[in-house]
């Protein structure tokens, strides 16, 4: 073979794997992206948790959740995007706010449509934000808690400055929320009014993350994988492992509990576990909710994750 002709074969092989791993890339951390919803839906679709559920529209909590109104507020990140977050006050005055960050292509309301009645029959406020790329925020790629936490800090002295500086704050995030909540956690500028937080089926680093849900991709694993990291450092300015929680919780400040499902395959349980081996907090605990797969640990156990939430309030909130 000659060696212009071995060039060009070289060159369109390296043309072909660069378009793929663009495309990975834009499915998985575009907002826009059609591929990946598709996909998510039949895997949804085949949820054996969902399916031994009762319909989400007859559960009181959501038809309740429709009915509130929240006071809407906005905050502008350091990357120009405008941001959202909704406010539900308590019934009588309070000066705790449970924070809320919602997962991946999800957005605040949604996330915590069953889980908000809980915290407002306890009495207290609860905030619920769309993280950038989701919901009626700003911002067009997904950054699975490298920009959310960031974001999320700044918020939080957003809620300090409205509301005071001696208010108690619960974090509470579900999936990649988690992940920023745990990400948080370990922060140099979390606030000290923080009592603890709730990472719910958080994964170790988005890195793993993704190692995990392409290995059928046998070999190519790692090619498609660094490829798209390639991409988005290019595109979002940050590689997959820099949104690391499981070296964050190693900082943790504040006490954490831990919550997964034991038939999660999204994020595998096992990461529940390596994250709570891993965090250093004051105080620590882990639940594992049988039967859960991923994000529905709370519709499959309410009474257990609400025992165990109660736990920490009691021994943190004062």
């Amino acid at each position: 073979m000659k060696l212009s002709t071995v060039a060009k074969t070289a060159a369109a092989a390296a043309g072909i794997y660069g378009a793929a791993c663009y495309i990975v890339f834009n499915e998985v951390m575009n907002r826009d992206a059609k591929l990946f919803g598709k996909i998510a839906g039949k895997v949804d679709a085949k949820s054996e948790t969902a399916a031994k559920l009762p319909p989400e529209s007859e559960d009181e909590r959501r038809i309740w959740m429709d009915k509130q109104e929240f006071e809407e507020y906005s905050l502008v990140n350091d990357r120009g995007q405008t941001l959202r977050g909704y406010l539900l006050k308590a019934d009588k005055p309070s000066d705790v706010y449970v924070f809320g960050s919602h997962g991946y292509r999800c957005n605040g309301k949604t996330e915590f449509r069953l889980m908000t009645k809980f915290y407002h029959d306890l009495g207290y406020n609860v905030f619920l934000v769309d993280h950038q790329a989701a919901g009626q925020s700003e911002g067009k790629f997904i950054g699975f808690g490298y920009y959310e936490h960031k974001d999320c800090l700044k918020w939080l002295k957003f809620l300090t400055g409205e509301f005071g500086e001696d208010i108690q704050i619960i974090l509470h995030g579900v999936s990649m929320g988690s992940a920023t909540v745990m990400m948080m956690s370990g922060s140099d500028e979390l606030p000290e009014n923080v009592k603890f937080t709730v990472a719910d089926c958080g994964y170790t680093s988005a890195w793993h993350e993704f190692e995990h849900n392409i290995s059928f991709l046998g070999k190519a694993e790692y090619l498609v994988l660094y490829g798209s990291d390639f991409f988005n450092k290019i595109v979002s300015g940050y590689h997959f492992k820099e949104a690391d929680p499981i070296e964050c919780v190693k900082r943790a400040k504040v006490p954490m509990l831990f919550i997964h499902g034991d038939a999660d395959g999204f994020v595998p349980t096992r990461m529940c576990g390596e994250l709570y081996d891993a965090c250093n907090a004051p105080y620590k605990d882990m639940v594992l909710i049988k039967g859960a797969d991923h994000a529905r640990s709370y519709p499959t156990d309410s009474q257990t994750y609400e025992a165990k939430v109660k736990e920490f309030i009691d021994k943190f909130v004062k």
